[in-house]
């Protein structure tokens, strides 16, 4: 087969150490000069059976959802882990793929489930540890691509009859469904429309999937607020206030949170050249606050001149124009990644959450809590331990439902407003250096920035879709569907702002006023533009350059070479 030889270089047999493990089915992704029926299909998934041979059936679904837009490549990721989690199982059991019916997924299901029991009870024992195992939701959706696989199984002539019907053998329900739910599709303006099934032995998730809205500056505030007053005393009140300004000033996910550490703002600070210093005279230091039973940050809470020396630090670095530092943060998968976190959030941790919260906590548990104390920032007062991920996640989410907030959404939602804002930042930043040229240069600049401020391996849909509402609140946009018309008119400025006078400007602007005054009755004016703009359409061709021999379109001032790799764009998440 002319595709195994293409590829056989990229393929190794794997050693057997346990049969029919998923990770011996190698996944692979084709290379850049990579066809299908004639298109590019750079990236397409390539499964591969616990031999190194190409899993034929799997490869031509996913050709053909290619060659027939049912979703983008970069969508297919997610399915093709899937689907090789499934041939595995299927092998495991001895099981041909085109032999399968509702009680062969219901079993699949039922292991997926003991197997997510088994890890969330070692979870539970120790969260450090361990990596907290996926939701049931996810089981859900692993059963729905698998469906989706042999609903369209018949349409990508991977089988003669149809497995799916209301009489089996995967039986499906009568009604048709929407397209299943899923992070990743593909941009209304290029998704073929396609029938879906819903297989009927399918569980509800429990969970409503619907997208639920961005917290604004105002929800925000009213959410700290509430975890600052709502606390039983002031000590407490401070600790959970900061927890929700990690959150939503430096995007922290709830065990993101648990794990923070003292040491970590220290490392930070270091970094920045800012010392936690050790005194000469350490008699004199005692007796002036310095407590060498602690460590770092702890140790120096009541000496001035190491209390001087760090607050100092972190002002001048605000006078040098600098706006965050960067603390190591260990997300998911033990990733370690650099979060910006804002020195006046940095202060207020050191000041409040250190010095004042945390070394009370400790002075008051020294009968049983011996120092240096617990390594987390944040401690419980039940367990004298860490604050642990989901006992953070329940306090942030108590305040989203408490009567005098009434916010939609949990935690993540803090986490949520903090990318969107990153996002708005960083495209004013890289917007203006392009000279306000809307690019993909500038677009990819933010979106590997906001990626790696989020955690994520690579910019992804979701980066994509925070980076859209950032610039639709740059411009001042109503909604991200206005982003296409704004793209347009601001590259046609930045081109001709040459020679265009002022007053040509000013004119616009006020016509932008009266437009956006004139609500509904604006029709009118809309008339007249378009008039105007078919006039000249008519008198002057759009590929002309010159008239009257007088340039009018010169070549605009640019930064070097742009870089035209584009990333997905997808802006459902």
């Amino acid at each position: 087969m002319m595709l195994e030889r293409t590829l056989s270089t990229r393929i190794n047999e794997r050693g057997k150490k346990c049969k029919h493990d998923p990770e011996q089915y190698r996944l692979l992704f084709a290379p850049d000069d990579f066809k299908w029926s004639g298109e590019n299909a750079h990236g397409l998934p390539i499964i591969c059976e616990s031999d190194g041979t190409i899993c034929e059936p799997l490869l031509r679904f996913f050709g053909w959802s290619h060659r027939f837009k049912r979703v983008t490549i970069s969508s297919m990721r997610d399915e093709a882990h899937v689907l090789r989690e499934w041939k595995a199982y299927l092998d495991r059991r001895g099981l041909r793929w085109d032999r399968v019916n509702d009680q062969v997924l219901i079993d699949w299901r039922e292991e997926l489930k003991r197997e997510r029991k088994a890890l969330l009870d070692k979870w539970e024992k120790a969260p450090d540890e361990n990596k907290k195992p996926m939701g049931e939701d996810r089981i859900n959706r692993r059963l729905a691509v698998v469906f989706l696989f042999y609903d369209k199984a018949k349409a990508s002539n991977l089988l003669k009859t149809d497995l799916v019907s209301t009489t089996g053998p995967l039986t499906c329900r009568a009604e048709r469904a929407a397209p299943p739910p899923r992070r990743f599709s593909m941009a209304p303006e290029r998704r073929v429309k396609m029938d879906y099934r819903e297989w009927a032995c399918a569980e509800s998730s429990g969970r409503d999937m619907t997208k639920r809205p961005i917290p604004d500056d105002s929800a925000v505030s009213n959410v700290l607020t509430y975890l600052r007053n709502s606390a039983e005393n002031e000590v407490l009140g401070n600790r959970d206030w900061l927890i929700g300004r990690v959150e939503a000033e430096a995007g922290l996910r709830a065990d993101e949170v648990a794990k923070l550490t003292p040491r970590a703002l220290e490392v930070a600070l270091a970094t920045e050249r800012i010392r936690i210093p050790t005194p000469e005279a350490i008699d004199e230091a005692r007796k002036a606050g310095w407590n060498p039973s602690y460590k770092g940050l702890d140790a120096i809470a009541e000496w001035e001149p190491g209390r001087r020396a760090v607050l100092g630090g972190l002002d001048r670095l605000q006078r040098a124009g600098r706006l965050h530092i960067y603390v190591s943060v260990t997300g998911k998968g033990n990733v370690t990644r650099s979060a910006p976190f804002p020195i006046d959030l940095v202060r207020d941790l050191i000041t409040i959450g250190i010095w004042d919260v945390r070394l009370g906590q400790l002075r008051r548990w020294r009968n049983t809590v011996s120092p240096p104390g617990p390594p987390q920032m944040f401690l419980s007062e039940k367990t004298k331990k860490g604050l642990e991920a989901r006992a953070i996640g329940n306090l942030v989410k108590s305040a989203f439902s408490a009567p005098e907030v009434k916010v939609e959404g949990s935690g993540h939602r803090l986490r949520a407003y903090f990318a969107t804002r990153l996002a708005q930042r960083l495209w004013a930043k890289y917007f203006a250096d392009n000279m306000f040229r809307w690019d993909q240069t500038v677009e990819n600049t933010v979106l590997v920035e906001l990626a790696q401020a989020l955690g994520h391996n690579s910019p992804n849909t979701a980066c994509r879709y925070y980076l859209d509402l950032g610039r639709a609140a740059y411009f001042k946009l109503g909604d991200k569907s206005q982003l296409k018309a704004m793209r347009k008119a601001v590259n046609a400025m930045a081109e001709h702002h040459r020679r265009i006078t002022p007053d040509f400007f000013e004119m616009v602007g006020r016509l932008i006023e009266i437009r956006g005054a004139a609500g509904l009755d604006g029709a009118a004016l809309d008339e007249v533009i378009a008039d105007i703009l078919e006039i000249h359409a008519a008198s002057v061709s759009p590929r002309d350059t010159t008239h009257g021999g007088v340039e009018v379109s010169p070549n605009p001032a640019r930064r070097g070479r742009p870089s035209l790799r584009v990333v997905p764009k997808n802006p459902d998440v």
